[in-house]
């Protein structure tokens, strides 16, 4: 039933919607003159390239949902452990994003800073809530099911893989790689996909909490917020250089902290056969005849270095 094949496949899938698709959309709002704002430019990708072909998925294969997708219920210690691991592990995650800024441009920047005059509930609806059902569905419900035929180590890389190119943009892949890989570990250890989605929408919430909070500061200051300058915003090398050093210095304080939670959780789920067996789930002559670096696995990567080198290296060089 479940297969790294069928993981794959599904996965160039959706990445040929995103980029097929999400020029479709781009000529025929051009086309036809269809006015669109920000929050709808985020909205409509959402919906189109992940929410539909994950109920697609679902009644073409027939699979389970609440087995696919480990919807099992996450008791008071588990949610303690996970905010307390989605909370600490941001620093790291700031740092890879800072240090991925002096190679890759910040896509989302633009995007944020357009959507700052929005509420903050509308906010965290588009950049939060969405993203956190929909994109850990996709890889940690969806393509981590698939992979139960090989270890949780190999898993959670191609999960975190997935999860980064799924962004297709080199600067989000960085991070997202990483974060990938975690939310990847804490579901198999929790045994519940409800984990990764409250860190990723911890992750990407306090962010706009953040965005807001600073807005209210220069307004209650009384220095007007001119959110189409803050749009165009730039930030330099230098500039970036100059916060990694504290960055660092926060994650090494930070990290050890994920670590212990992590360490919590495995002893608190008693899951350490997870880190002891090469699988916990099938025998070694089935776990063999699974490939994961399948033609379908290729495939997307070749696509979206290719796409990443057209979008974003190519134009640098020229």
């Amino acid at each position: 039933m479940y297969s790294t094949k069928r993981g794959n496949k599904f996965i160039l899938i959706i990445l040929l919607l995103m980029i097929v698709g999400s020029r479709a959309i781009g000529f025929i709002i051009q086309k036809l003159h269809i006015p669109l704002n920000e929050s709808s430019l985020i909205l409509i990708p959402q919906l189109l390239f992940l929410t539909v072909p994950i109920i697609l998925y679902f009644i073409i294969t027939k699979a389970s949902v609440k087995e696919t997708l480990m919807l099992n219920r996450l008791d008071g210690i588990n949610i303690l452990l996970t905010i307390g691991i989605g909370i600490f592990i941001q620093p790291f995650m700031g740092l890879v994003n800072l240090i991925s800024q002096l190679f890759f441009e910040n896509k989302v920047t633009d995007t944020i800073s357009a959507l700052a005059s929005f509420p903050l509930w509308l906010l965290l609806l588009l950049v939060a809530v969405l993203p956190a059902i929909n994109e850990e569905i996709i890889t940690r419900g969806i393509l981590l099911s698939n992979y139960k035929n090989t270890t949780i180590m190999k898993a959670a890389l191609v999960s975190g893989l997935c999860f980064g190119m799924l962004h297709l943009n080199g600067n989000q892949f960085s991070y997202a790689f990483f974060m990938g890989i975690v939310l990847s570990f804490l579901v198999k250890i929790t045994g519940s996909i409800y984990s990764s989605m409250l860190v990723h929408f911890l992750i990407n919430g306090l962010q706009m909490c953040l965005l807001k909070f600073s807005i209210l500061m220069q307004d209650l200051a009384e220095n007007y917020v001119d959110y189409d300058i803050l749009a165009n915003q730039t930030v330099t090398k230098s500039t970036i250089l100059s916060l990694i050093i504290p960055s660092l210095m926060l994650t090494l304080v930070t990290l050890p902290l994920v670590y212990l939670f992590f360490r919590l959780a495995i002893k608190y789920n008693n899951k350490q056969e997870l880190f002891t067996k090469a699988t916990d789930e099938i025998p070694n002559n089935i776990q063999k005849q699974e490939k994961i670096f399948d033609g379908y696995l290729i495939t997307s990567v070749i696509l979206f270095i290719g796409f990443v080198f057209i979008n974003e290296i190519l134009p640098s060089l020229l």
